[in-house]
């Protein structure tokens, strides 16, 4: 025999039998076998905040036959809340599916509770499809860190079926969710849900950020906002260019959406201890008027109404209902629009 060529084989052979070993001890594995249960209510919602799930959550897809009352093959907008009540006794899910007429598919609300007998987390969930009533109830099969298995039985039109739900946490913003008839009847319906941006979407196509320069005399202000926080704000940096070509900065603010009122909202301060607060009044694609009130340095009130508007790579300010102090004053500098050039 020739050694070398023995030695060839060998690892491919060894390979073999590991193949072989891990096939046989894997075959038939429950896949669920691994994930493990909640020891109890705090541990259970512990899970999901840390994991970041609360939230607001939207996707876009097309329907399958998973459901009775659902018919396969429709467009849909999905967007769905998931909180937890004041008492943190119980999980709260509303959901809507909408077709891309605006026609409302599918809506409904779920609420998770505590099973203190069977200890683990169980729910009910009802709703419409359409005018057509439907109910499902179901219990956690088990979690691990990476996704959450459910298991469901829904009734609809007088057919009761049992579901097995899989949620994957893709990434801290991204989840996948897979559902299934326990029967292998029908084709899984797969979402990918994506948690949603309320500053971009309430910006409307708002785009604040660049490099903008304003010329005041001889003097250039430059502006410049950029996304932050995964674009769920705005970093604002303005100062005054110098004849190198540098900015010192004279001021920082920042654009986020205030979930609770919501509303648009900025903060901006100067290094001479002005401080304002903005609040976004009317927005769209071209425009935005902001409502500001704020103190200069010495502490005197101040409040103005600033409309911005956006032709391509200039934007063009405004100021109106202007006060100092509760008394109505427009200063030089504020009575002529001021324009903005973007260079980067």
């Amino acid at each position: 025999m020739n050694p070398t060529r023995f030695g060839r084989l060998a690892p491919s052979f060894v390979l073999l039998l590991v193949l072989a070993f891990t096939t046989q001890s894997t075959a038939g594995r429950d896949p669920d076998a691994e994930l493990r249960m909640p020891e109890s209510w705090e541990a259970f919602t512990a899970h999901l905040f840390d994991g970041g799930d609360f939230g607001v959550w939207e996707a876009t897809g097309v329907t399958t036959d998973v459901w009775k009352t659902l018919p396969a093959g429709l467009e849909y907008r999905y967007r769905a809340r998931t909180t937890i009540e004041e008492s943190g006794r119980m999980v709260v899910r509303s959901f809507t599916y909408v077709g891309k007429d605006g026609t409302l598919l599918s809506s409904g609300s779920e609420t998770i509770v505590w099973d203190a007998k069977k200890k683990r987390p169980i729910w009910s969930v009802s709703g419409f499809d359409g005018d057509r009533p439907w109910s499902d109830s179901g219990w956690l099969v088990g979690y691990d860190q990476t996704r959450l298995v459910v298991a469901s039985e829904e009734t609809a039109e007088g057919e009761t079926y049992e579901l097995r739900t899989t949620i994957e946490r893709v990434d801290k913003n991204t989840r996948r969710r897979t559902i299934a008839r326990a029967d292998g009847r029908g084709t899984p319906f797969v979402q990918d849900f994506t948690r949603v941006n309320h500053l971009i979407e309430a910006l409307d196509g708002w785009d604040p950020t660049g490099t903008w320069v304003t010329r005041m005399g001889d003097v250039e202000i430059v502006n410049t906002s950029t996304w932050g926080a995964g674009r769920r704000c705005v970093v604002i940096t303005e100062g005054v260019r110098r004849p190198d070509g540098g900015v010192d900065a004279t001021g920082n603010g920042v654009i986020w959406f205030d979930l609770d009122a919501r509303v648009v909202r900025q903060r901006y301060v100067t290094n001479t201890g002005l401080v304002l607060a903005g609040e976004v009044m009317t927005v769209s694609k071209d425009r935005m008027e902001m409502r500001f009130t704020g103190t200069d340095a010495d502490g005197v009130s101040l409040h103005a109404v600033v409309l911005s508007e956006r032709d391509g790579d200039a934007m063009t300010s405004r100021f109106s209902h202007m006060t100092y102090d509760g008394w109505s004053r427009m200063p030089a500098w504020a009575e002529r629009p001021m324009t903005a050039r973007r260079e980067r």
